[in-house]
């Protein structure tokens, strides 16, 4: 009984002094108005810094391939437009050349694997076709690459109407808002309308070539003759550069030099102005060359187009996650 008692005593005790203990311990100071909202700003800015940067470039710059490849399960959707007629040429009766033809192409990719990039892409531009594979490869520091492969096929009945192509996509990062690129691209062959004449042409491509011409029928006073031309294992180096403006306004530009094998227009050059948002982007387009498949502005500006002319259109870019 007595250690019952006891026990009763000790328990009693014990309460006591945590009571005494709670009783004594300072108050928590109430937060003032002012230290939360600091608090809330810096949980602001630490969500802020969280969020990573919007890939400068989408699947493509221009036409150019981007050495980015989507995250795995990401499905590309890509729209171009080009007007037909030269800037220079524009006037109230064809509303600035918003009136004349227009060449569109649609492109549609997925990424399958980690780094793997597959899809088509076709153009009204002598209706071709192109199929492609890109596999991006470790980075190094600021350093990134990657490597693209395909084909083209023109339903448009020139021969041949096929070509292979491949390309080294090589970039360096000048931090998040600047890249340039360097794209190393061989094309076995390529072959396209070159022009329209008056009469035959007074000066042939430099060899190797296949230039032929054929009457277009039409009224006299205009192009009597139609050429096309096959050129064989072209090598050419563009080039790309990516200048993030704002945190969703990009400037691209790219630059084609001029084949000595091929007698084009000259140099070729493009630029855009890109707004860009979740998933989705819309860069308005100026320049020289107006063809976005690799068979076509591998030879730069084509035979007989001056390079002086300047057109305009746009890309649309969409973007979904699917896994």
């Amino acid at each position: 009984m007595r250690a019952a008692k006891g026990l009763a005593a000790a328990f009693c005790l014990a309460l006591a002094s945590a009571a005494f203990a709670q009783d004594t311990s300072p108050p928590t100071p109430t937060p003032t108005p002012g230290a939360v909202a600091v608090a809330d700003k810096a949980d602001k800015e630490e969500k802020k810094e969280s969020i990573p940067f919007r890939p400068i470039e989408s699947n493509v710059i221009i036409n150019l391939p981007s050495v980015d490849v989507p995250p795995e399960g990401t499905l590309t959707f890509l729209v171009t437009h080009r007007f037909q007629e030269p800037l220079q040429d524009g006037n109230i009766d064809n509303f600035f050349t918003l009136d004349t033809g227009n060449t569109w192409g649609f492109g549609l990719w997925y990424s399958p694997l980690k780094n793997l990039n597959m899809g088509f892409y076709r153009s009204s531009d002598l209706a071709t076709y192109e199929a492609s594979g890109q596999y991006e490869l470790p980075r190094l520091g600021c350093f990134a690459s990657s490597l693209r492969f395909g084909a083209d096929w023109r339903t448009t009945g020139a021969r041949p109407q096929s070509s292979l192509w491949a390309q080294a996509v090589l970039a360096y990062d000048f931090g998040k808002y600047v890249r340039i690129t360097a794209v190393p691209t061989y094309l076995q062959r390529t072959n396209g309308d070159l022009g329209n004449f008056g009469g035959l042409p007074p000066f042939l491509p430099e060899p190797p070539h296949d230039l032929s011409c054929r009457p277009t029928g039409l009224a006299p006073g205009l192009p009597q003759f139609t050429c096309s031309g096959l050129y064989e294992n072209i090598f050419n180096v563009p080039v790309g550069a990516s200048i993030a403006i704002t945190h969703s306004i990009t400037v691209h530009g790219e630059v084609y030099p001029r084949l000595s094998k091929v007698d084009a227009g000259g140099v070729g050059w493009a630029v855009t102005v890109e707004k860009s948002l979740l998933r989705h982007r819309f860069a308005f387009f100026a320049g020289n060359v107006k063809g976005t498949t690799v068979g076509q502005y591998a030879i730069a500006v084509p035979y007989a187009q001056p390079a002086k002319n300047v057109y305009i259109g746009f890309n649309l870019y969409r973007a979904w996650k699917l896994k």
